[in-house]
């Protein structure tokens, strides 16, 4: 408090200058004020006596008149000098009195002007008074405040000591989780390793078998039936080696048998799991149907074209989350593909419905996986690259770094060219020779879905910007664009197709309806609606193109036909 007293110390000092001013002026006035009641009373007698004097000077002169020639006498004479020096001392008293009178004007303004300026000393002072009073308040204030804070920021010093004592604690117990968890980690990678070894020698011993059961049962097929029917048969379809659970074998149709018929109404519906779905694929025959979505298993479902009747025919498990993408083996038909939330993807065998391969190496989500050869594998993740899987090595062969999520790819060739399309709205031809771009196609918005034709000529991609696209891949450039005022784009892995024959596109809006355009004309064929009652996230054209199949996120399911 000793700025308090150092300010007290000043006030007393400034006051006791300025009172001791006035204290002289005021002295000065007191004593021309007495001088003044003195002379005063001079004066008045000085006037009596001079009234006196004059009152006996006319009776002298009275009496000298009435005298005649008698001289004058001493006493008039001693009289006559008083007078005059009377008259002298009235008239010096009169000046001397009027000097005093105008000093004390000057005084008596001077002191106005001292009160004045001492009443504003006063006035200024009672409100400094009042300032340093309030200043005063204010400072205890703030000091009980800054008192509050000390103490609340000693209570949170110590919570945060207590506090960074606890995340030390954690940390070193999450370094020692993670420590545990690599070598958990380790230790399972080698178990399922192991397993999986033994499992590719079951599956490669069991399908060995299966071959030289296969090829027994069609040597004695073929000496039973007669020649006519070999051709015939031959000709129309080709066969493979891939059979269901009950053994039924499944025919991919010839390319020349394509008819591709746009569907009118829904022929089929039925709920597919237990929760959303995400994909839904032909297998190539047309007489199998796969689909997954958030229950992390792909239902494998048999479809009759002849009577329209869907039924599962087994499950495939393994996924540890969401299943994204399905794709099918168009070589052998026998193996199925499916990735996953889970940062991986894997490959089932159609035959006996094992988990051959589980390729792990993303960072991310997996959002497509595709086939380039029976014994190659595309991926793209949300980490920002694609993968090469070698399935025969059972490991990754390539490492493409596209510098944005990849919502979808497909194989421009069986030497490992891609196309893939992104989140940043680019879509990117990937060289096989190397591991950079040979060209990228920038469009509006995200792309969300790829579709090529099988002569690999034309490509088709969905975007986030309510539009389909029809790519030319010579030219590498956009020659058709395909919308509707209905068909929205609600997801960025929304799913579009080409019919087999390449004259129609397919997509599912965000209203449960299915489009689908003519790609010549590029005007809408037809909208499919009032059957699906949330978005559509996938559609897929039937082999022979008569058939269109589409799953909504709430389970259903439905195939589309005339």
């Amino acid at each position: 408090m000793e700025w308090k007293q150092k300010i007290y110390r000043q006030l007393q000092e400034r006051n006791k200058q300025e009172r001791d001013v006035y204290a002289e002026i005021v002295k000065h006035y007191n004593r021309l004020i007495e001088n003044y009641s003195t002379l005063l009373i001079r004066c008045t007698d000085q006037e009596r006596d001079i009234l006196a004097l004059r009152q006996e000077n006319s009776d002298l002169q009275k009496n000298s008149v009435s005298l005649g020639s008698l001289p004058v006498n001493d006493k008039i004479r001693t009289l006559e000098h008083d007078y005059m020096k009377a008259k002298d001392e009235i008239l010096t008293l009169l000046r001397e009195r009027g000097d005093m009178t105008k000093e004390v004007i000057s005084l008596s303004r001077i002191v106005k002007e001292r009160d004045e300026k001492l009443y504003a000393e006063e006035n200024k002072n009672q409100t400094l008074t009042k300032e340093n009073t309030a200043v005063k308040q204010r400072l205890e204030s703030a000091e009980d405040k800054l008192n509050a804070l000390q103490r609340v920021n000693e209570t949170i010093h110590d919570e945060f000591q207590a506090l960074q004592l606890a995340y030390t604690q954690m940390e070193e117990r999450q370094k020692e989780s993670d420590a545990t968890v690599a070598v958990l980690r380790r230790e399972m990678t080698a178990k399922i390793e192991k397993k999986c070894d033994a499992y590719d020698q079951e599956v490669i011993a069991h399908d060995k078998k299966l071959e030289e059961d296969i090829k027994k049962k069609l040597d004695e097929a073929r000496n039973d039936i007669m020649v006519t029917t070999q051709l015939k048969l031959s000709s129309s379809a080709v066969s493979f080696k891939s059979a269901s659970m009950d053994g039924k074998i499944h025919l991919t149709p010839a390319i020349d048998s394509i008819k591709v018929i746009v569907p009118t109404k829904a022929i089929v519906k039925w709920d597919c799991g237990d929760n959303e779905l995400h994909a839904i694929q032909f297998h190539p025959s047309g007489s199998l149907i796969a689909s997954g979505g958030s229950d992390r298993k792909i239902h494998i479902w048999e479809f009759n074209s002849s009577n329209y009747h869907v039924q599962q025919v087994y499950t495939l498990a393994g996924n540890n989350s969401t299943v994204t993408a399905i794709d099918f083996d168009n070589e052998n038909a026998n193996l199925i593909l499916g990735c996953s939330e889970d940062f991986a993807c894997r490959v089932w065998g159609l035959t006996d419905q094992r988990l051959r391969h589980t390729l792990t190496g993303h960072g991310a989500k997996v959002f497509c996986a595709k086939f380039v050869t029976a014994t190659l594998i595309a991926s793209g993740s949300q980490d920002r690259t694609l993968k090469l899987w070698d399935l025969q090595n059972r490991q990754c062969v390539r490492t493409l770094f596209a510098g944005s999520k990849c919502h979808d790819l497909v194989a421009h060739d069986a030497s490992g060219s891609l196309i893939s399309g992104h989140f940043d709205k680019k879509i990117r031809f990937w060289d096989a020779r190397n591991d950079s771009t040979k060209c990228e196609l920038q469009l509006q918005a995200a792309v969300t879905s790829l579709s090529i034709n099988r002569e690999k000529q034309l490509l088709l991609a969905c975007s986030r910007d309510d539009t389909l696209k029809l790519i030319e891949l010579r030219e590498n450039r956009v020659i058709q664009t395909y919308s509707h005022e209905d068909f929205k784009v609600a997801s960025d892995t929304v799913k579009a197709v080409l019919s087999p024959d390449c004259k129609y596109a397919c997509a599912g809006g965000s209203d449960g309806s299915v489009f689908i355009w003519n790609i010549a004309t590029g005007k809408i064929e037809r909208v499919l609606n009032k059957e699906h009652s949330t978005i559509i996230n996938a559609v897929a054209w039937h082999p022979e193109g008569r058939f269109i199949a589409s799953c909504e996120k709430q389970r259903r399911a439905i195939i589309w036909g005339e």
